[in-house]
């Protein structure tokens, strides 16, 4: 007898996900990846709006889509038909969880809100992701990860002294809220297998950017002043930036703790440095951080960089080169070690690359099942398993409300479950 492979810890769990962009989306691949069935509903003519964005696509697959959209299935299903409506709300009523990150108030206008859901299915789980929360003054306003950087103050604690406020390189509020929901979701299940009850569900990409501010916040109430923009270093540790070495290479050293401060003193040959009064302490080195910083720069220039980073990790303290993206994701031993980057084979895209699931469950391992979805791919698999008759989806089809695959020609044979690389 074949061995049994252990179920996931959301296998059995069916999510309707009717979000868009990256927030929603990547909060429901992590649920997909722990075994969830995620149905992606998407509007019939163009879906998902990241499946028109970027500036790569290959055989009209976006490069962006494909990111974020793995192990999902696709439905495109016209939600501003009565029919189409009706068909969610059809489906709605087995379904565990229901995902949305349209501006606050349009899942009730098209009818398929949380109330609405709960009428039928009392034990759902409705979670909302946002720019700025359900309610406020600025919950209506059209935003994305850099608005919601602007607002929350990333964006002016970004950046060189002296210099303009910063995007941050990645869109870290956009995850954080993604990250948030998907937490949201799985506690609510628990807690509905505990007691019977379903809940509605909020965050918002604004929470999760101040949030993830942390500790500057107390820093900031406490001094009444906003944190100075210092390139890459740090408002309240010092040494703990970007130097650079003889070949213009830069390296990152940290020392956020006397141990390491007193390692790099003497890997350096600069014990003196040890009980100068300047630098007696995190605090007086705080204060004269130009001071250290340009003894440092000197030191560091008479080196290449890769040898100041094997020589001060030898001496425990920490630093690492500063490497480009393509050289992490690519040639990095460490991350390729870890098996962030996973290799699969879509049905139109052909051999691709995704990152990885940083949840590791020795017990039960994430896994990769489905590649991204193309569009409409598996509609009428979805309606058939959910008790659609073959007539009743043939009239869907028929009336536009329900379509199928955007390319009628896909090898379904290619379909198969990826697996991780």
């Amino acid at each position: 007898m074949p061995e049994q492979k252990k179920p996931m810890p959301l296998s059995g769990y069916t999510i309707l996900d009717l979000s868009v962009m990256t927030a929603g989306p990547v909060g429901t691949m992590l649920l997909g990846d722990l075994g969830a069935d995620v149905i992606k509903v998407e509007e019939p003519a163009r879906g998902d709006l990241a499946r028109d964005l970027g500036n790569q696509f290959v055989n009209g697959e976006s490069v962006q889509f494909m990111s974020q959209n793995r192990n999902k299935r696709s439905l495109r299903l016209d939600l501003k038909s009565a029919q189409g409506k009706a068909v969610f709300l059809r489906l709605a009523k087995t379904a565990d969880v229901i995902v949305e990150n349209f501006r606050p108030g349009t899942v009730d206008r098209l009818g398929i809100g949380y109330d609405a859901v709960r009428a039928i299915n009392p034990q759902i789980i409705y979670a909302s992701a946002s720019a700025f929360g359900q309610s406020g003054p600025y919950a209506a306003w059209p935003a994305n990860d850099p608005i919601v950087q602007a607002v929350a103050g990333l964006m002016d604690m970004t950046g060189e002294a002296g210099g303009l406020p910063v995007r941050l390189g990645a869109p870290l509020p956009d995850f954080g809220a993604a990250a948030m929901m998907a937490l949201g979701i799985t506690t609510a299940l628990l807690h509905r297998q505990r007691t019977g009850e379903g809940q509605r569900i909020d965050t918002s990409l604004l929470g999760a950017a101040l949030f993830s501010t942390i500790p500057r916040d107390g820093e900031t109430i406490r001094s009444g002043k906003a944190p100075s923009r210092l390139g890459s270093g740090h408002p309240t540790m010092v040494p703990y930036r970007n130097y650079e070495g003889s070949d213009g290479k830069y390296f990152f050293a940290a020392c956020f703790t006397e141990k390491f401060w007193t390692n790099l003193c003497r890997v350096l040959d600069r014990t003196d440095l040890l009980s100068d009064p300047r630098f007696i302490n995190n605090t007086q080195r705080t204060a004269n951080r130009h001071l250290i910083d340009a003894i440092l720069e000197d030191i560091f220039a008479t080196q290449p960089a890769a040898h100041w980073v094997k020589t001060l990790s030898k001496a425990d303290v920490p630093c690492a080169a500063v490497q480009d993206y393509h050289t992490a994701l690519t040639t990095d031993p460490q991350i390729r070690h870890t098996g962030a980057v996973l290799h699969l084979e879509h049905p139109v895209a052909g051999p691709m690359t995704n990152l990885a699931n940083p949840l590791n469950l020795h017990g039960t391992p994430v896994q990769m099942r489905r590649p991204p979805p193309v569009l409409g791919q598996h509609s009428e698999e979805v309606l058939r398993e959910h008790g659609f008759s073959g007539s009743e989806i043939d009239a869907l089809l028929s009336k536009g409300v329900v379509k199928g695959s955007r390319m009628d020609d896909v090898d379904q044979d290619l379909v198969a479950p990826a697996v991780a690389g």
